[in-house]
This record gives C-alpha cells, structure tokens and sequence, in this order.
C-alpha cells in the first residue's frame, strides 16, 4: 500500500493534465465506493481543487436531479483532494469525523465541488501534529451547476494523523 501512496503523492505533487488523468484511475480503483459516480478532478492547485459530477441517471434521485448524497460524496472528495494537495497521503492518514450539507437548489445539468487549499494552515496542522500527533480541520466545499448556481454546501472536518500512530491496520 505505501508504494501506491507514494504514486498517488508524486501525481498530486505535479498536477498536470496527464497526471490528473492518472491520479483519476489510481483513485477510482482505490476508492470503489466513487467510481460509479463518474467524478472526474478538473482542477487541482494551490487555489482550487475542481471536481466535475455528471449528471447522469446513475447519479439521479427519484425526481430524475443529482441525489443529495452524491452532491455530499463529491464534497467530501474534493476536500479530501485538498488535504492531499497539502499533505500527501505517505506520511498522514485522513479520515473524516464529521459532515454537514445545506442544499439549497435541485442539481438538474452537470455539478462541480469546488474547495480552496487555502483554507487549510498547513503550520498550524503541522504543529498540532507534532503536539499532539492528530490535528482536525474543518473544510468547506461549494457544490454549483455549470451555470454558477450554488445548489449546496458540504462541511467537512478531517483528522490527520501520522501513520506510525495509527493503530489499526490499513
């Protein structure tokens, strides 16, 4: 596992679009619970981390919109896609403690989750990592159609923790 952890760490180290494009695979494979969704990470930086939702039937609620839990899994992605931009996952584990989503507008064309790295204080992180050795941080990921439209926000916060701490197996 570690020898795809530092795959994943040099692809999100130089996002190009060849590298995103394998980063993509590499994390459809390793998080199966997404790949049907058929999220696809569009941008990917120090300012921004895009992910595309398509809408498409797999993805509809009984009212033929995006279902609300796929608005919140592609908000959850694209914070954890921020975390890794900041941190890698080699040297820290990520696990979500907590999420909270406010929809405010029925997704019906194609959706993108957008979250900003710089919400993230990498020192901060840094230092309640060697503090303490597990740090949360809270994120926020706007969900909007491709007409700009905000339909939702996900809340999410995050533990990272060294791996050496880690007591359960991977």
């Amino acid at each position: 596992m570690k020898a795809v952890y530092k795959i994943i760490d040099k692809l999100l180290a130089n996002p190009t679009t060849l590298n995103l494009m394998a980063l993509d695979k590499v994390l459809r494979i390793g998080i199966p619970f997404n790949a049907p969704h058929g999220f696809k990470i569009k941008t990917l930086n120090k300012d921004a981390v895009i992910v595309s939702l398509p809408n498409r039937k797999l993805n509809h609620n009984h009212l033929a919109g995006i279902h609300a839990c796929a608005m919140a899994t592609v908000g959850e992605y694209c914070a954890g896609l921020s975390l890794l931009s900041s941190f890698g996952i080699s040297k820290y584990r990520l696990i979500m403690s907590e999420m909270n989503v406010t929809y405010s507008y029925q997704g019906r064309v194609d959706l993108e989750g957008i979250c900003s790295p710089h919400q993230i204080d990498v020192e901060a992180i840094r230092d309640g990592l060697e503090t303490h050795g597990k740090y949360s941080q809270k994120l926020i990921t706007t969900i909007r159609d491709l007409n700009g439209k905000e339909v939702a926000i996900v809340t999410t916060v995050w533990q990272l923790k060294n791996w050496e701490q880690v007591k359960t197996k991977s």
